[in-house]
C-alpha cells in the first residue's frame, strides 16, 4: 500500500485522460495506486532523478476553473517548503496537455485507517502518532500552512514505524495578512469559507472542525481539532463525531458534546482523555494553542502510560539477571573483568595512600573508561538488545547482520515498532564507536522465507513455540 489518500466520503470525480505507460514531464506512470480525494494517484518513475514517485492527477472537475486551479498549484509549491520527516514532501506541482499533477514522495506502508480495520493499533502505537503528526503540523504552522483534512486515511505509518501525513499539496496556504498571535497561534483575517465554489468540502466532515463547518475563519488550532478526532478514534476505535449521513456528521461536530473516552475503552489514561478533551473544544482559543504544547503533553503521557505497563523488575530477579549473564560470557570477556578489577583495587590502593588528588583523579577516571568499555562493549549492546526485545511477545526471531538487525513479527501492530526502535536507540546512545545499529522490521514473511533465515549464523534469538 502507498501514499493513497482516499476520502472517508469519497466525491464522485472525472478522471484525468491519461493510463499506465503514458508519461507528464518527466514523470513515466506505472501503476495506477487509487483514488485520492480529488483525483487519482499513481506510482510514477522520475526519468531526471531516477526515483519513484508518487503522482496525483487532479481531476477536471477540480481544477474546471483556471483561477482555483492556479491557486491549487500556488498551494501545492507553497506546501513544497515544509520539509519534516513527518511529512510526504511535495516534489513538483505543474500542468500538462490539460492536465494539472501533483508529485509528492512515495511512501510505502498503511494508513491509519487500514491499521484501525485490521485492530493492528494499540494505546502506545496511537500516542506515537500522534506525537509524530503533531511534529510534524508545528512546523507547518510555523510557514503559514494548515493542512485542514487530517484524517486517518490521511496519515500513513511506514514499515519501519514512521508516521507520514499525505496530502498536504492540497492543503490551504492562508491567504490575506498572517499574523502570528502572542499564544503561538498561526491565522489570518480573511481566511475562505469551507465550502469552495464549486460545493466541494475542503475537509472530511466527521474530522472537520466547527469553524470550518460552519465556514468561520479557519487558522492552525483547526488542525488541532483535526488531530484530536483522530487521536480519539485510533485509541478507542471509534470517530466521535460520525454518523450515518454528511450532515448529521456536520451537526455533530458543530454541536455535539463530545463522548468521554473512558466510555469507549476503560483503560484510556486520565490524562489522556484531558489532553483530547482540550483538542476538542468547540472553541477554538480554548484548544491549544501550538502544536508543540500538545508535543510536550503527549510524550508526558506517553512516558506514563509506558512506565505502567512495565512491570518492574526485582532486586532479587536483578541479581539472578547478572548471575546468569556472567555463566555465560567467553572466557576473554573475564579477562577485561580482571583488569577492572585490578584497576579499582589499584585506584583503592593509592588513595589509601594518600597520593595527591590529581593522580587520584586520574586513576579513577581510566577506571571509570573501563568500566564502560567493559559494559558498553558492542557484543554486550547486541545482547542487551536481543534480551530487551526478546520480552515483547509478538516477536518471533531476531537476526544480527554487522549492525543491521532483522527482527521479526508476528503481526504489524503499530506500537512494536515504537518499542523496538526505542531499544536499539538506547543501545546506540551506549556505544563510543563504530556504526550505530540499525533495525529492520518484517512481519509478512512466507514459510519458505522464515524457514531460510532460521538457519542464517546470525539468528541470536527464536521463540520457543516457533521452532517446537
Amino acid at each position: 500500500m502507498s501514499n493513497i489518500s482516499p476520502n472517508d466520503e469519497p466525491t464522485r470525480l472525472d478522471h484525468p485522460p491519461l493510463s499506465t505507460g503514458q508519461s507528464l514531464k518527466q514523470y513515466r506512470l506505472e501503476a495506477r495506486l487509487g483514488q485520492g480525494g480529488m483525483g487519482l494517484v499513481y506510482r510514477a518513475y522520475d526519468t531526471k532523478l531516477h526515483r519513484s514517485v508518487a503522482i496525483k492527477l487532479l481531476s477536471p472537475e477540480v481544477t474546471s476553473d483556471p483561477d482555483r486551479k492556479q491557486r491549487l498549484l500556488q498551494e501545492a509549491r507553497a506546501a513544497a517548503r515544509v520539509n519534516h520527516p513527518t511529512i510526504a514532501q511535495i516534489y513538483d506541482a505543474d500542468e500538462q496537455d490539460a492536465v494539472t499533477f501533483i508529485v509528492m514522495e512515495l511512501v510505502e506502508g498503511k494508513t491509519v485507517r487500514q491499521l484501525l480495520q485490521n485492530h493492528e493499533l494499540d494505546l502506545l502505537g496511537a500516542i506515537d502518532i500522534a506525537i509524530q503528526i503533531a511534529e510534524g503540523l508545528a512546523k507547518a504552522h510555523e510557514l503559514g500552512i494548515i493542512h485542514r483534512d487530517i484524517k486517518p486515511a490521511n496519515v500513513m505509518v511506514t514499515p519501519e514505524g514512521h508516521a507520514k501525513l499525505l496530502d498536504f499539496g492540497l492543503a490551504k496556504l492562508l491567504e490575506g495578512t498572517l499574523v502570528q498571535t502572542t499564544t503561538g497561534t498561526v491565522c489570518v483575517e480573511d481566511a475562505p469559507a469551507a465550502l469552495t465554489q464549486s460545493g466541494i468540502v475542503l475537509g472530511t466532515p466527521a474530522y472537520m472542525s466547527p469553524e470550518q463547518v460552519r465556514g468561520a475563519k479557519v487558522d492552525s488550532r483547526a488542525d488541532i481539532f483535526s488531530l484530536g478526532v483522530l487521536l480519539y478514534e485510533m485509541a478507542t476505535g471509534r470517530a466521535p463525531f460520525q454518523r450515518d449521513t454528511i450532515m448529521d456528521s456536520l451537526h455533530a461536530v458543530a454541536f455535539d458534546d463530545t463522548p468521554p473516552m473512558r466510555e469507549e475503552q476503560s483503560h484510556i489514561p486520565a490524562e489522556l482523555q484531558r489532553i483530547v478533551s482540550r483538542c476538542l473544544r468547540k472553541h477554538p482559543e480554548e484548544r491549544y494553542p501550538d502544536a508543540r504544547i500538545l508535543v510536550r503533553e503527549l510524550r508526558v503521557v506517553r512516558r506514563n502510560t509506558e512506565a505502567g505497563l512495565v512491570q518492574k523488575t526485582s532486586l532479587r530477579q536483578r541479581i539472578l539477571d547478572a548471575w546468569e549473564y556472567l555463566q555465560h560470557q567467553p572466557p576473554s570477556r573475564y579477562a577485561w573483568f580482571a583488569i577492572g578489577a585490578i584497576g579499582l583495587g589499584v585506584g583503592l590502593y593509592l588513595s589509601i595512600a594518600r597520593i595527591g588528588s590529581g593522580g587520584l583523579f586520574l586513576t579513577l577516571i581510566i577506571g571509570l573508561l573501563l568500566y564502560r568499555h567493559i559494559r558498553n562493549h558492542p557484543q554486550r549492546l547486541r545482547e542487551l538488545l536481543v534480551r530487551k526485545i526478546a520480552k515483547i511477545p509478538e516477536v518471533r526471531l531476531i537476526r544480527f547482520h554487522d549492525h543491521q538487525v532483522t527482527v521479526v513479527v508476528d503481526t504489524a501492530v503499530a506500537q512494536l515498532y515504537g518499542r523496538i526502535n526505542h531499544q536499539v536507540n538506547l543501545c546506540n546512545r551506549k556505544r563510543y564507536w563504530g556504526a550505530p545499529m540499525i533495525v529492520s522490521i518484517q512481519h509478512d514473511l512466507s514459510e519458505e522465507q522464515f524457514s531460510k533465515m532460521l538457519s542464517d549464523p546470525g539468528v541470536q534469538y527464536v521463540r520457543p513455540d516457533v521452532v517446537s
